[in-house]
């Protein structure tokens, strides 16, 4: 960690004065430093709030940058020098100085009749209606953006099969801030406000971006309105031990838990599914138990067309690009049993092989970059990593240094990431955005949260959880925290016994898929 601070440099850094490769370092360091991170909060903050008083007070902006710097460096001078200096103008400028007292005198009385104005006068109060029990009185005069706090909170769930599961075992997501107002740092140094297009990022779109700000917020004369039920169908798998089966099963269900049906194939899993102009498409991980070579398959639902797409059993964890007709995916067909990534059209043609080690990869919505599981060379720095389809061997770099983070998933909308983690013993559910900032915690449950994956609106969440004891396919709404069951196992097992052609296999070694 470096140890000198950069609290010289945040004027340069907030005037924008600073060259790209040095904005990155002095965000690293913020990211390292907390003592920087609440200098550089303070400071944002002070410049926020003060800066359009001033400006209302004076009737212009403040000084240039060039000339607070030319200024500031005319007193350094001046300070330094020792050779006294004989001053024939002497009242003249005491006068000036006395003038500039009265002008700082009218300046200061200006802004704090500015700041007068702006505040509430709470004997006024008695003019604003009667508020109903729980409802908020949010005076006019006060700009929407100091009254809204982004805040996580317990929401209540109302569960549509399991009455018995205890509410407030989901965390209510309140709004992300926007990039441009301040943000305390938390104790890893995340929340920094920056600028909304990081190096190497794509830009949130704006209607995302506002739709994700204002979610779950009670603003006084809006409506939230109903949660939008979630479309698509979803693909999973798990092992069935009845003594008739003893193989593994791929589920295709709707999330409204009709539609239920089971993928023709016998001893698939890690299912990745896709709608396509012709139908859906799905590729999943055979074991050569009983129906399919031991690789990875592309077909349809009906399990017709089968495509072997890759030449080593080894490989696993497929992900559809959003783009084009690609699929990247894990391997350990290395000497060393590595995982690192790959990539090929979902014909099986022009395999290119990505130079760096990782697993369970996640494409963004542009179908160029994607996040996956990975570590530097020397096994630190593990965690989530970004990397793209032509850099991915030099310029992949973590975005969450946190090595109990496991099974991202890239939502299809925006630069919002998916993950589970269990920092204090117990998976639950986790987001990210793309940089690194931001995180949240979606779910608090003493049962198993695992293996998230995003609809195709980007509104919910599948997950898969042993809640009241039982594996299941659960779904979750960030923006109100509701939650739903789609599918009971009904004491089925999730993993096959630790036996050939299996190995020992746990259930985050799997995946669960959702398409259109």
């Amino acid at each position: 960690m470096r140890t000198k601070h950069v609290t010289q440099t945040f004027e340069r850094y907030l005037d924008d004065q600073l060259p790209a490769s040095e904005k990155r370092l002095i965000e690293e360091h913020l990211s390292l430093c907390p003592t920087c991170a609440r200098h550089f909060f303070h400071a944002r903050r002070l410049r926020t709030e003060l800066g359009p008083v001033m400006q209302a007070a004076l009737g212009r902006p403040r000084l240039p940058a060039a000339l607070r710097r030319r200024v500031r460096q005319r007193l350094d001078n001046t300070r330094e020098s020792r050779l006294p200096r004989l001053n024939w103008a002497g009242p003249g400028r005491i006068l000036n100085g006395l003038g500039t007292l009265a002008v700082l005198a009218v300046l200061a009385l200006a802004a704090f009749t500015v700041i007068q104005s702006q505040v509430v006068d709470f004997n006024d109060l008695s003019n604003i209606e009667a508020a109903q029990p729980g409802e908020d009185i949010v005076p006019e005069s006060i700009p929407l953006q100091e009254v809204i706090t982004p805040t996580v909170q317990a929401q209540p769930t109302k569960l549509p099969i399991h009455e018995d599961v205890t509410l407030g075992d989901t965390l209510k997501i309140g709004p992300v801030a926007p990039e441009s107002w301040p943000s305390e740092p938390d104790d890893a140094g995340i929340g920094i406000a920056s600028d909304e297009k990081a190096v190497g990022m794509g830009e949130v779109p704006l209607s995302n971006r506002l739709q994700k700000e204002t979610a779950g917020l009670d603003i006084p004369g809006s409506s939230p309105g109903p949660v939008k039920d979630p479309e698509g169908t979803i693909a999973f798998s798990y092992f069935n031990a009845a003594a008739y089966r003893q193989a593994y099963e791929t589920h295709l269900i709707s999330p409204d838990g009709a539609n239920h049906r089971i993928f023709p194939l016998d001893g698939v899993s890690e299912p990745a599914l896709r709608l396509m102009g012709h139908g859906y498409q799905l590729v999943s991980r055979a074991w050569s138990e009983p129906t399919a070579p031991r690789a990875l398959l592309v077909s349809n639902l009906e399990g017709r067309f089968l495509t072997q797409i890759s030449n080593f059993w080894e490989d696993a964890q497929p992900d559809w690009s959003p783009i084009e007709h690609r699929v990247i995916f894990a391997s350990q067909r290395e000497s060393d049993r590595h995982w690192r990534l790959y990539t090929n059209l979902g014909d099986g043609s022009e395999e290119i092989n990505l130079r760096r080690e990782g697993k369970s990869p996640t494409f963004a919505p542009d179908g160029y970059r994607f996040a996956f599981e990975s570590c530097d060379d020397s096994a630190n720095r593990c965690g989530l990593w970004l990397g793209d389809l032509d850099h991915s061997e030099y310029d992949s770099r973590p975005f969450l240094e946190d090595p109990l983070a496991r099974s991202p998933d890239w939502s299809p909308v925006d630069e919002e990431i998916a993950y589970m983690a269990n920092p204090d013993g117990n998976w639950d559910l986790y987001l990210v955005n793309s940089n690194g900032r931001n995180v949240r915690r979606l779910t608090d449950n003493p049962a198993i949260d695992g293996l998230p994956v995003w609809s195709p609106d980007g509104e919910w969440l599948a997950f898969l959880s042993d809640r009241g004891g039982n594996w299941g396919i659960w779904l979750l709404h960030p923006g109100s925290a509701e939650l739903r069951q789609v599918f009971d196992f009904d004491g089925g097992t999730f993993t096959p016994p630790t036996r050939p052609p299996y190995g020992e296999r746990h259930w985050w070694d799997e995946q669960i898929s959702w398409s259109e």
